[in-house]
């Protein structure tokens, strides 16, 4: 950090013991402490283990959610015989349209305990609040050493693209984060172990088989701008290209359960839908995910602009490359609002990344001018999260005591801020 930040926000050092034992007097001011010491171990653990608890109070109230969806079938798995696994395990090969393995597991695995949500959503937390943590870890160690006002608030908001309380969607989102990780490793330095890594998110949601085929474009064809960049201009112009590939790819190589997915995302009517959906949006929930593609597209140009005459930071520079092909792939992949939307989530999350690493290496104690335009549309973005997770997010979750939100009636945040 530079000093004067440093100064502004450290706290003394807290061992693991007066961590628990804060965490247990009132877990949101231990999560809170954490975070603004998030440099030492122990506080990363205590932000964990508050994103886990998150999970044991998350509220299933509107039934138009996915989490709805979710505790419904844990109740029916409840009551199918423990030989039920097998066919669970077995869902990628199988006729139906099970073929994301990692849910219907962990729920099957639990509803043997009980039929309660929140250790179903407890557990999401913990898988998706692992690589959420350790994610984070690598921005914060990256700038530890030079960790200014820029850096700070890149990270925030990369933090809350993708909240704990997107855990209501867990498949895609958790994937994400899994992906995002290992990614990470592959395209900056080349790691090829962390492949692994990328292709397990597949088990979570199986439209990661794409961005890990781009992945590996990527990876085998390296820092190939001269394409890259008239294969980003042409998906500007003719987005829908990809759908054709991916009815062709899964059709070829694909099982009878990855066939009827893909058919059903990428049915006419099915689009139509979404498409109406998504218009019937207000128009801040619209306009925010584009105010942040064309802002993040314009802190990339000016960015790639200032480091021109710099010493080339390879890891950056892989890093570049990679985004003008995976923006070329999710823009081609618009047309299918399931798809594309979803991706340009990821392209937001490894963008953010970008721009957080160059203030990373040159950042000062004032608040850049690049930054400084980006602030309204990444706070619309954070609000529109915030408002969206505010429905399964229990309020009684900050109140002092651990434990609390498990003995009372339950009340979201939605009903306190927006009822």
């Amino acid at each position: 950090m530079t000093e004067g930040f440093s100064r502004s926000v450290a706290l003394p050092y807290l061992d693991t013991k007066n961590y628990l034992i804060l965490f247990l007097l009132w877990p949101f001011l231990a999560c809170i402490t954490a975070i603004l010491n998030f440099g030492q171990k122990e506080a990363r653990n205590i932000v964990y283990a508050f994103l886990v608890y998150y999970g044991l109070t998350f509220v299933v109230g509107n039934e138009g959610i996915d989490a709805s969806r979710i505790a419904m079938a844990l109740k029916m798995n409840a009551m199918l015989p423990f030989s039920d696994i097998f066919r669970i395990i077995g869902g990628v090969y199988a006729t139906d349209t099970t073929v994301d393995i990692v849910e219907p597991l962990i729920s099957f695995v639990v509803s043997r305990i009980t039929e309660d949500h929140r250790l179903l959503f407890g557990t999401f937390a913990a898988l998706f609040g692992y690589f959420y943590v350790r994610s984070l870890s690598l921005l914060f160690d990256e700038a530890k050493y030079n960790f200014g006002w820029n850096s700070l608030i890149y990270m925030i908001f990369l933090a809350s693209i993708l909240p704990v309380t997107s855990i209501n969607g867990f498949r895609m989102w958790t994937a994400a984060w899994i992906f995002f990780y290992g990614a990470y490793h592959v395209i900056l330095y080349k790691d090829a172990r962390f492949l692994i890594l990328t292709f397990s998110a597949c088990l979570v949601h199986f439209s990661f088989l794409t961005a890990n085929f781009v992945l590996l474009i990527y990876f085998f064809a390296g820092n190939r701008n001269m394409i890259y960049i008239p294969l980003v201009l042409l998906s500007f112009i003719v987005p829908n290209l990809i759908e054709p590939l991916i009815q062709s790819s899964f059709g070829a190589f694909g099982s009878a359960a990855l066939k009827a997915r893909v058919q059903m995302y990428t049915d006419t009517a099915y689009v139509q839908l979404r498409q109406d959906s998504v218009m019937q949006d207000a128009w801040f929930l619209r306009i925010g995910s584009d105010m942040v593609l064309y802002y993040l597209l314009l802190a990339i140009i000016v960015v790639r602009y200032r480091m021109r005459n710099s010493v080339q930071n390879q890891p950056s520079e892989n890093l570049f490359s990679f985004l003008l092909l995976f923006l070329a792939f999710v823009n081609f992949g618009m047309p299918i609002p399931s798809f594309g939307g979803r991706f340009m989530i990821l392209f937001f999350m490894f963008a953010t990344l970008y721009v957080f690493r160059f203030f990373a290496g040159n950042d000062s104690s004032r608040i850049d001018i690049l930054t400084l335009v980006g602030l309204f549309p990444m706070l619309l973005f954070a609000a529109i999260t915030f408002r969206q997770g505010s429905e399964t997010m229990n309020a009684w979750l900050f109140a002092p005591g651990f434990g609390i939100p498990w003995l009372v009636p339950e009340l979201t945040i939605f009903e306190v801020l927006f009822q």
